[in-house]
């Protein structure tokens, strides 16, 4: 009888969090929903603080992480893109440098003083990586998103780009308007680049 009364306590408890969870989702797409394409938003999922959309034909999901012992938190923008290689572009970190010099992480300079200052790059291909930002158009679209508030990093990947912002402040992370202009400095890269929508729209 006893064991029973717990694990009927349990199952409430669990049903009520996994409740205020979902519609504390529901309740952020909401709020996030105008800054994407009308009528195109939606929860991203049960038990994640994401959200759905798209925008300027870009299929997107915005994914918000709470700060942790580990981890800052902040946000995360996925999109899916056809690239024809990988590359990331990092803020400077502490150490960083140093992993570089001894060989644990590959890095290199594109010949741009204020982004080369700025940021810490790699790819697969350092030739066609130094080719792209040879053009100004992505240097300077690069630039606007890398002096963001709270930009971090972006990964592209053949199917994806990952942009993220940390740590995490609730008046950027769930914000409509500093998540449009987000979004807007994304697709602008993503224009620079020559960097067009997948052609089968999946969420990132």
């Amino acid at each position: 009888m006893h064991i029973a009364l717990v694990a009927a306590v349990v199952t409430a408890g669990l049903t009520l969090a996994g409740f205020l969870l979902l519609r504390k989702g529901q309740r952020r797409a909401e709020l996030l929903g105008p800054a994407f394409e009308l009528g195109t938003s939606r929860h991203g999922g049960f038990l994640r603080g994401a959200v759905d959309g798209m925008y300027r034909g870009y299929s997107c999901r915005y994914l918000i992480q709470y700060p942790s012992q580990y981890d800052r938190g902040g946000a995360t923008l996925k999109m899916s893109i056809a690239a024809p290689g990988r590359w990331t572009a990092e803020i400077e970190k502490p150490g960083s440098r140093l992993l570089a010099k001894i060989g644990l992480v590959k890095d290199f300079e594109i010949s741009d003083r204020e982004l080369d200052a700025l940021l810490r790059f790699a790819g697969s291909d350092e030739g066609s990586l130094r080719s792209l930002f040879g053009t100004e158009s992505v240097c300077k679209a690069l630039r606007a998103l890398a002096t963001s508030e709270n930009f971090e990093s972006v990964h592209v990947h053949p199917n994806r780009i990952d942009i993220r912002w940390s740590p995490r402040v609730r008046r950027l992370d769930e914000n409509p308007d500093a998540l449009r202009t987000r979004l807007e400095l994304v697709t602008t890269l993503l224009t620079a680049c020559g960097y067009p929508p997948a052609t089968t729209a999946t969420t990132p």
